[in-house]
């Protein structure tokens, strides 16, 4: 035991280090929480919530009344409760959170907002030796695996049988120091959905209703889905931001991961979003603000083009047009005998017995081992059937040897964004009944089965808010003749290789003959599915069954519907000259007494890349009234 003296004189030492510890604690406290507000008054000073990069961090956009809101809805994106709204308590708050003491690896907000917290810290030369220690190992090791070095805008073009996919996509493709592009990461914005059917995918995703999210996953499972499984060719614009830049938009991309916004099918959509990932490698661009009321991938790919950040463009055909491309190349003999060996019906030895030359078999074996892969990616096959059958195409192809040069070389399609313009506006003149008359054609949006297709999906047509008004010269008076809302027809060619379906969708209003052979406003919801073909001239034929349903006034029963069909051929005749013939035929039977036939002729002659000259003519029969029209219109799109 301790003598008293010296137990006193313990207890003496013990408390004034403990006073003195204390005191000290409290000062180091206070010199924090004092440096905490010289930053912050600096930020308010320096008025950095005003400045464009804080803006685009947080994807602030300017609304109608001049104030800024983010594009952001959800909550854990911000870290003020008004965040969303006001830019400066939102700046405050994240700069107070990086210097509030993580209790586990990765919580200090320095971590969770890796954009912010660079730029912040660079912008008020923030001395990190007065922030508190943290790690962010689950942040680092993402953005070391990602191993960014540049960056490419990827566009696949649309999938005609898709609705949700007809006006393409984009994504970015982050490639790091490794040779194979395959291996790099891509940066995705699509909507939550696992909704098949196409009117309520339609429906939601004009509302809002969806969810989007951002997402990072290996290039190569977007290459399998969109060039393998959908057969969507994929074009490739080469950025010109540097390392540091790419490295910027990682960690914006690693602030986003669940985080969801309101994806809306026309605006606030995939290729809209991702502007803002290159916004924020190089704020100074300003694309959000160069987009329209509609937002399309096209619209993104020519806006990214015009600011002068595209360094080189690259094709990449998808496995179906190298399908397809050998088929070109192959009589309707060597397309069976192709189809037949990759189905298992014949033996790839069997070639050996048809008297035809090698370069032929040479071009069956690889259509074949081409369709196998096909199948195999689609799940038609199971592995080891495809294993078994692909290596036997491959070791009786290898029989063959090398073709003397490349027989498959495939033309490059137009760019995407050397298309029309995705508005329309036409004016014109025409006969109807004998009666002369002026039209005033608009169209928001965006491509129709007539319109040049260099740049487009070629047999696919969406029009959003097709709209015509008519003024009768005789009667002088102004007609509305049709309001399409949204008009979907989709002509997909079949062959023994691919089964495609073809369909349409058409609902607005229209300015239609009845009974008595008078034109009456009419609501329609038209929709059909059929067939269609490559024609002798390259064109494309269909047959479609359909089914209309009308209502309006002057209708029998007030409401209408019948069944119908329409069969019809689209030629690409010379570069210029393009035209659709075709005959539709309708019986309403419910709620009506009316049968239609009617024939047509368009023609659409491309004058240069932005106008056109539309001639149509056509003769229907409405019971017994016949009702014959002749147009020309002159289409100018921007």
């Amino acid at each position: 035991m301790l003598p008293v003296t010296h137990t006193f004189k313990a207890l003496a030492i013990f408390f004034t280090a403990l006073i003195l510890s204390t005191f000290v604690a409290s000062q180091a406290l206070s010199l924090d929480d004092s440096y905490v507000e010289q930053i912050v008054t600096k930020a308010r000073d320096l008025r950095l919530h005003e400045e464009r990069d804080w803006h685009v961090l947080l994807h602030y956009t300017k609304t109608l009344s001049g104030s800024y809101k983010s594009k952001i809805d959800d909550t854990h994106f911000f870290l003020s409760p008004d965040g969303r709204t006001d830019s400066k308590t939102e700046l405050e708050a994240t700069l107070r959170s990086f210097f509030i003491p993580a209790q586990k690896d990765g919580e200090n907000a320095a971590c969770r907002f890796p954009a912010r917290y660079e730029w912040l810290k660079n912008r008020l030369d923030i001395d990190t030796s007065k922030l508190p220690g943290f790690t962010c190992t689950e942040r680092d090791k993402a953005v070391d695996t990602v191993n960014a070095r540049s960056a490419v805008l990827v566009f696949p073009v649309g999938h005609i049988n898709s609705p949700a996919s007809m006006f393409g996509h984009t994504l970015i493709r982050i490639d790091s120091s490794k040779r194979s592009n395959l291996i790099s990461y891509a940066a995705n914005y699509s909507a939550d959905s696992v909704d098949t059917n196409g009117f309520l995918y339609a429906w939601k995703g004009l509302t809002g209703m969806y969810k989007g999210y951002y997402s990072m996953m290996p290039y190569y499972i977007k290459v399998k889905e969109y060039n393998d499984l959908e057969h969507r060719d994929m074009w490739e614009y080469r950025l010109t931001l540097s390392e540091d830049e790419v490295k910027k938009m990682v960690y914006h991309i690693w602030e986003l991961q669940n985080i969801n916004s309101s994806y809306y099918f026309l605006d606030e959509n995939c290729s809209y979003n991702l502007l803002f990932l290159i916004e924020a490698a190089r704020p100074e661009l300003h694309l959000t603000e160069q987009t329209g009321i509609f937002v399309l991938p096209t619209h993104t790919v020519r806006i990214i083009k015009e600011s002068g950040i595209v360094e080189g463009v690259q094709y990449r055909p998808s496995q179906g047009t190298i399908i397809r491309n050998i088929v070109s190349l192959l009589d309707a003999h060597g397309q069976t005998l192709a189809n037949n060996i990759a189905l298992s019906s014949i033996k790839p030895e069997s070639l050996r017995t048809e008297n035809i030359p090698d370069s032929e078999k040479m071009k069956i074996l690889d259509l074949s081992a081409g369709y196998v892969q096909f199948r195999f990616a689609r799940k038609e096959i199971e592995k080891d059937i495809y294993s078994k059958l692909y290596l036997a195409i491959l070791r009786e192809r290898s029989n063959l040897g090398l073709p003397v040069d490349d027989p498959y070389k495939i033309f490059e399609p137009a760019k995407p964004e050397t298309g029309h313009g995705t508005t329309m506006a036409g004016i014109g003149t025409g006969v109807r009944k004998g009666e002369m008359y002026t039209e005033l054609k608009i169209r928001p949006e965006f491509h129709g089965i007539l319109d040049p297709d260099d740049g487009y999906l070629r047999g696919a047509q969406i029009k959003f808010f097709d709209t015509a008004l008519r003024y009768d010269i005789t009667a002088d008076k102004i007609q509305l003749m049709t309001l399409h809302v949204v008009d979907i027809f989709s002509i997909a060619p079949r062959d023994m290789f691919f089964k495609s379906l073809s369909w349409k969708v058409n609902v607005g209003v229209d300015n239609e003959p009845m009974r008595d052979g008078k034109d009456y406003l009419v609501y329609r919801l038209n929709t059909g599915g059929g067939w269609a073909y490559t024609s002798p001239f390259k064109g494309i034929l269909y047959a479609l069954g359909e089914l209309d349903v009308n209502a309006g006034k002057k209708i029998r029963g007030g409401v209408s519907a019948g069944p119908g069909f329409s069969v019809g051929d689209v030629e690409q005749l010379t570069e210029t000259w393009k035209t659709h013939m075709y005959v539709r035929g309708m019986w309403y039977e419910l709620g009506d007494d009316r049968y239609t036939l009617k024939a047509t002729i368009a023609q659409n002659f491309k004058v240069t890349r932005n106008n056109s000259l539309s001639l149509d003519y056509s003769e229907e029969l409405v019971n017994s009234h016949r009702i014959t029209e002749a147009g020309i219109v002159w289409n100018h799109y921007f």
